[in-house]
C-alpha cells in the first residue's frame, strides 16, 4: 500500500480529530489515566481541527496521510509555542492510526513537513514527546540527526495525573528524500 501526503481539507477535520482520538487511547494507555482517555471524542475538538484545516490559525499547516481514500495520519506544523530554546519551528502534533505505523509514512511526512517549515521560513524544528512515548522517541532519535534537547524535561498534568516529556530538535533542516 502507498499513501498520499496532503495538504488538509477542512472537511478532512472529522477524520483528522478520529485519528487522535484513537492515536492517543492506543499510544497512552496505561500512562494517561483511563477515564481521560474513554471520555476522549472526536466531536469535543471538532471545531478546533476543522478552523486548523481551514487555515484559521496563520503560520499553522495541517498534513493528512491518505491510504485507499481513508485519512490514517496527520501532522500539525508551524510556528513555535512559543519560540523555546531558540527554535522557530516545530511539529506541533503527528498521530496514526495504529496500522498505518511501521510502514515508513512516518518518514514520508516528516519530508513534507520539513518542506513546509523551510517554506514558512524556519529553519529548524522542536518537537514535545511524552517521555512514556518510548516508540515515539524513538522515531525522533533516529531521524535525521535529531537529538533532544538538553534541559527540556518539563511536566504538565491530565486529568489529575502528573505526565512528563522531552524534546527533541533538529537543527539545520535538511531536505530530505
Amino acid at each position: 500500500m502507498s499513501v498520499l501526503v496532503r495538504t488538509a481539507r477542512a472537511d478532512d477535520a472529522l477524520a483528522a480529530a478520529t485519528v487522535r482520538v484513537i492515536s492517543w487511547q492506543s499510544a497512552y494507555r496505561g500512562v494517561v489515566p483511563d477515564a481521560y482517555l474513554d471520555a476522549m471524542s472526536p466531536q469535543k475538538n471538532l471545531d478546533h481541527w476543522r478552523n486548523v484545516a481551514a487555515g484559521g490559525e496563520p503560520g499553522t499547516e495541517l498534513l493528512v496521510a491518505e491510504e485507499s481514500g481513508r485519512i490514517v495520519g496527520f501532522a500539525v506544523y508551524g510556528t513555535a509555542r512559543p519560540p523555546t530554546f531558540g527554535y522557530g519551528g516545530e511539529l506541533h502534533a503527528i498521530y496514526w492510526l495504529p496500522e498505518a505505523m511501521g510502514k515508513g509514512y512516518g518518514t514520508l511526512m516528516m519530508q513534507h513537513i520539513i518542506a513546509g517549515l523551510r517554506r514558512l521560513g524556519h529553519d529548524d524544528m522542536i518537537v514535545w514527546v511524552m517521555e512514556a512515548n518510548t516508540r515515539g522517541r524513538k522515531f525522533y532519535e533516529h531521524f535525521a540527526g535529531m537529538t533532544e534537547v538538553e534541559n527540556s524535561r518539563r511536566s504538565f498534568d491530565i486529568a489529575g495525573t502528573t505526565l512528563w516529556e522531552v524534546a527533541y530538535g533538529l537543527r539545520p533542516l535538511a531536505l530530505l528524500r
